[in-house]
């Protein structure tokens, strides 16, 4: 068992405290989203929809929201040794709570495409030979072999060893492109843009844009469940913190907007502007640099995809694809898309992105915030198919995405349909609860729970797959007397309920 979950990373599982990592190793497996270039464009483009100066404020908002909620998205994670699915099971119910990883497994496959497409984009432009679709083939396959770790073997090692390539080799791209220019740079396209909303203040379109980013939040779940729990404060402040998002979203925006500026390319930014800007300044190094810290980002994006997806594909199927089978498949996926030219659609798919996962975060933080000292539901036969939180989630992103087809007859709400969708959600989630809502059945009998004492250090053989898993997460279904673990929990449910008397 613990040789089969070194390689599938306990995706369908209970993280035992057995197989928590060192905060170095959690942090190092983390870290390499720092480098995603996404947050440099991000910091360019919000220059230039809000002005420098209100771009700057924005991000430092940014900065302080996000780490409020990367504190709070690592307690239960770390505690309860859960992925953002389980998690969030008590709200949505054993089915809904699918669209957890579905979200966050289509959104970073998504991110996939747009670094991948980076790094097509920077070799084209370095060498000047062959069309780009041939660069794509030549990223996905060359990067393939890298992406197929997890953070139990992989991933920490990796982004140790390149973290200072990426941190040094961005910070000489300002310094040198501020040298050639004589730190002046071309500043006059880096105000309010004309397309802009007035109503809205630049440093609130700042915000809003970045809430297309949220889904790091279940990511963060994702991670966390292999830290120790002794090293809770540290992974709240430093690993999924104010200094990870000083980093990610403040350092990455600035030099964003330093980069384009004294390149002098700001007349119309973009994903290409940028990644022209650093080989400019820095030629070959600047290459590699890119290349560098696309591996970087794009091995966490293909390791929480795979995971994600596999969890999904698992609440419907009684056989998955293995982990790894995912990265392959998530692979060729990566390149039929980039064939569709993804800087074509960002705007869009951001945000519909951000109505969709701002208001599964809102909704998960929401029942936290109500429920503070409370056990996650997460075993099966516990749990109702649908709860009522996938309700709040229909009706309140669906208002958000109405909103984002209404520019022109509702402009302003349309602005912050991201926003709104995340405020109804919280109202809708707290008029459930106080009506007593609940995904939970209601089973007295807890027959594995109450004769074990130490649930973190038994494991107990699951009578279907007979592998033994720490009793935290075994249960008896309703009807028998068999013993299953999560995995097979959700895979004998249907068989289970299709042979009850109707």
């Amino acid at each position: 068992m613990v040789e089969e979950q070194i390689t599938e990373e306990y995706t369908n599982h209970v993280v035992p405290k057995s197989a928590r990592k060192s905060r170095s190793q959690v942090l190092g497996s983390w870290s390499g989203i720092t480098s995603a270039m996404a947050f440099v464009y991000y910091g360019a483009l919000a220059a230039v929809l809000a002005g420098v100066q209100q771009a700057i404020i924005g991000l430092v908002l940014v900065v302080i929201c996000y780490s409020l909620l990367g504190s709070y998205s690592v307690r239960d994670a770390v505690r309860w040794g859960l992925n953002s699915t389980l998690l969030s099971r008590r709200l949505f119910g054993h089915k809904g709570a699918a669209i957890a990883p579905l979200l966050v497994g289509l959104s970073l496959v998504y991110y996939a495409v747009f670094e991948g497409t980076i790094v097509a984009v920077a070799l084209q432009s370095y060498f000047n030979v062959w069309d780009i679709r041939v660069w794509y083939a030549i990223v996905v396959v060359g990067m393939l072999p890298l992406m197929l770790g997890g953070m139990q073997t992989w991933l920490s090692k990796l982004n140790w060893v390149s973290l200072p390539i990426y941190f040094f080799g961005v910070t000489a791209a300002v310094l040198f492109a501020g040298m050639q220019v004589g730190w002046v740079g071309d500043w006059s396209a880096f105000s309010a843009a004309a397309s802009s909303t007035p109503a809205i203040p630049g440093w609130l379109t700042v915000f809003v844009l970045y809430m297309g980013i949220f889904v790091l939040f279940p990511e963060t779940q994702d991670a966390a469940r292999f830290a120790k729990e002794r090293d809770l404060k540290f992974h709240q402040n430093v690993t999924f913190g104010w200094a990870f998002y000083g980093v990610a979203y403040l350092f990455n925006g600035l030099v964003g907007i330093a980069i384009v500026g004294f390149a002098g390319s700001s007349d119309e930014v973009s994903e290409s502007g940028v990644v022209q800007g650093i080989i400019d300044t820095l030629g070959l190094v600047g290459l590699i640099v890119i290349v560098v810290s696309q591996i970087r980002i794009n091995s966490a994006n293909f390791y929480f995809a795979s995971v994600n997806l596999e969890r999904f594909v698992g609440h419907f199927t009684k056989r998955g694809i293995s982990r790894k089978a995912w990265v392959v498949l998530i692979s060729l996926v990566v390149f039929v898309l980039m064939l569709t030219n993804v800087f074509s659609y960002i705007s869009v798919a951001l945000a519909w992105q951000a109505v969709l996962i701002v208001t599964l975060v809102g909704i998960m933080a929401t029942h936290s915030a109500l429920n503070p000292r409370q056990a996650p539901e997460f075993r099966t036969h516990r749990l109702k198919a649908v709860g009522p939180g996938f309700m709040v989630w229909i009706v309140s992103s669906g208002v958000g995405i109405v909103l984002l087809q209404l520019p022109a007859q509702a402009p302003v709400l349309s602005a912050l349909a991201p926003m709104i969708s995340l405020g109804l959600a919280v109202l809708l989630y707290i008029a459930v609860h106080l009506a007593g809502g609940s995904a939970v059945k209601e089973r007295r009998a807890d027959p594995v729970r109450d004769s074990v004492e130490d649930l973190w250090n038994v494991r107990v053989e699951c009578d279907s797959c007979e592998r033994s898993y720490v009793a935290q997460e075994m249960d008896v279904p309703e009807q028998g007397q068999s013993v299953q673990c999560l995995a097979c929990q959700e895979s004998k449910r249907d068989l289970e309920d299709a042979a009850l008397p109707r």
